[in-house]
This record gives structure tokens, sequence and C-alpha cells, in this order.
């Protein structure tokens, strides 16, 4: 069994995550860094993969943070008479047996007209499925190859407070209306990066970039392909929390005093301890803690012969003597009485 924890109630923000069409492969590029294998989730079509066993991370030759599966990737790769037209997200020809088989999310790989990190977004009829995104060039009867769906969320990326007045600590969900266009989307919030927003199509998740799902500019989202006509709030983007409003407050050195502790040790009122290397007898005289203040056993450590004493069950302490309750230890005993600071 492995467990993964992570952590008790994080208080703010949202995890980063990753989309990753899967191919036969078995090493793919990630999003951002991590320190290990234990440092996200992995789901690969749908159930949790263990790290360290199931995969593994680590860089390649060019510094790239990737993600390496311990075995290659299920895919199948349908090769009869589909076609799709430049522009538009649509591939028929399935048979519906072939579309049966299909799982949205699924990653679509295998043919040079689709963009990278594509996926099913839906599937409208019994021998036709769309893809999250349009494809680059009209082909007919080419083959499609269909991965592995792997979804990766990062932990520790969590914000632990908010603030009221500076709106990138502040999480935010703006919904838009598609118009079957590649229409452009006014945000509400200028994102400070790329990464700090994720774009959700009909509840599927858009990858941003050239020649991606989606560009940003400034303010606005362009979608790459025609968006669904007439979605009503079908467009949902997250902007996520991309400062932290914490202040740390530091203290100068020496700054803080036995006062400021409420502490009585100081140079001129320290209690060396007391310290007898050849004991056996029933009581002890020990110090005062000043002229008109006497320790009181809980006030004290006590060792005899290296064992640390129980206060009242082995020692009691009246004034300035000790009192051993069990007797006299045997001759040449080591007793040893440490004074611990008081509160004042």
């Amino acid at each position: 069994m492995s467990e993964g924890y992570i952590g008790l109630a994080p208080a703010y923000g949202f995890f980063n995550k990753q989309n990753i069409a899967g191919t036969a492969a078995t090493t793919y590029n990630l999003d951002f860094d991590v320190v290990s294998a234990n440092g996200m989730i992995v789901s690969l079509d749908g159930i949790v993969q263990e790290p360290g066993y199931a995969f593994s991370v680590g860089r390649s030759a060019a510094g790239v943070m990737q993600i390496t599966f311990a075995e290659a990737l299920p895919v199948t790769t349908i090769s009869s008479s589909l076609s799709a037209t430049t522009g538009v997200s649509l591939i028929t020809g399935f048979t519906a047996a072939q579309v049966s088989n299909l799982v949205i999310g699924q990653g679509v790989t295998g043919n040079t007209n689709i963009p990278e990190d594509t996926f099913i977004a839906s599937k409208p009829s019994a021998t036709s499925i769309t893809l999250t995104n349009a494809v680059t060039s009209a082909f007919t009867n080419e083959a499609v190859t269909f991965g592995s769906r792997i979804y990766v969320i990062y932990l520790g990326n969590v914000l632990q407070s908010a603030s009221s007045s500076t709106v990138n600590t502040q999480p935010l969900v703006e919904y838009f209306s598609s118009d079957g266009t590649a229409q452009s989307v006014s945000l509400g919030r200028t994102p400070p990066t790329a990464g700090s927003i994720a774009v959700y199509l009909d509840g599927v998740f858009q990858r941003g970039g050239s020649g991606k799902a989606y560009t940003l500019s400034g303010g606005a989202i362009t979608f790459t392909g025609a968006t669904p006509a007439s979605g009503s709030d079908n467009i949902t983007v997250f902007h996520l929390a991309t400062e932290d409003n914490r202040v740390t407050n530091t203290t100068i050195d020496g700054a803080v005093t036995n006062a400021k502790l409420n502490l009585d040790y100081s140079n001129s009122n320290y209690r060396a301890p007391t310290v007898d290397a050849s004991f056996a007898a029933t009581t002890k005289s020990i110090k005062s803690a000043s002229g008109t203040v006497n320790y009181g056993v809980n006030d004290v450590l006590v060792f005899l012969n290296g064992v640390c004493l129980t206060p009242t069950t082995d020692y009691t302490i009246s004034a300035t003597t000790m009192t051993l309750v069990g007797g006299a230890p045997p001759a040449g005993s080591n007793l040893v009485v440490r004074y611990l600071p008081l509160t004042g």
C-alpha cells in the first residue's frame, strides 16, 4: 500500500493541473517542475498511478521536466474511412462499434493534421466524434491513433491566504457563451501569465498556446477553431490565485530579552546546577531563586545516577531542603539538581 498525504485542509488556492494525450511512448513533458514523483497525483485512464513504481520524474538532456511511465501505454489506431475538414473539430467515418469503444477525454494523436494535446470532446453521433482542437488540414481515409487519458495534478502550489485588495491573490471563475465561430472572449481580469488561467469548453480542458485550442493576448482569449454554436455559459475560465499576500515578520537579532520571555534567567540571577558526585543521604540543601523566593518541586530537574526523578513521587522540597521519598541512595551515588527559569 502506498500513501499520499496532501496535507490537512489546504486553505486557499488551486492545484496546478495538466492533461496529456497519451501515445505509445513512455515519456512525456510536464508543464511544471516537481521535486519528486510524490509531488503530483497522476491518473491514467481514470486510475491513480503509484509514484515511484508506475511512473518516475526527471529532466531531459535539455533540462525539461518529464514523467516516465514504467510500461508503454496502450493505443488504438483506426485507419478506416475517417475524414475531417480544415478548421473543423468533427471527424466522421467511424463504425458504431469503434465510437462505442472511445472515451470522452481520450487523447487523439497519430495524424499530422491534428494539433498536439487534442482530446475527444464529445461523441455527437454513433459514427463521429468532436475534438477539443480543430484539425489544421483536411484529410480523408487517414489513420488516427487514440491513446490513454493522462491527467496530472501538481501538489504543493496552494496559497494560504487571500487579500481583499489584491485581485491576484483571489481565484475567479468567469462564464461565457459560445457562438459557433473562432471567437474571442474578453476577460474581466487580465491574467499575469497564460499559466494563471484554466479554460474549459463544454467541460473539457483546453490547452493554450500557438497551434493549440486558444491563444491569450492581454485580457482576451481567442479560440483557434469554431466553438459550439449557441452554447449557453459553456465556456468556463478559472483565474488561479497567482500571488500570496502573507507577511512574515522578522525579529532583529538580540531584540528578545529574558524580560520579554518572562523568565528569571540573566547573568545576575542564573542558578548553576547543584552537583554532588558522592551522595548517600536522604536530604539535600538546594539553592533559592532569590532572597525571598524558593524553588518548588516543578521548578527543578533532579537526576539520581542519570535517572530523572518524578516531582512529589520521588522527591519533595520544603524551602531549600529537598527530601528523597525513597530514602538514602547507595553510597557514592551521583545527584544533580538543575534549576529551571521561573516565571515572574
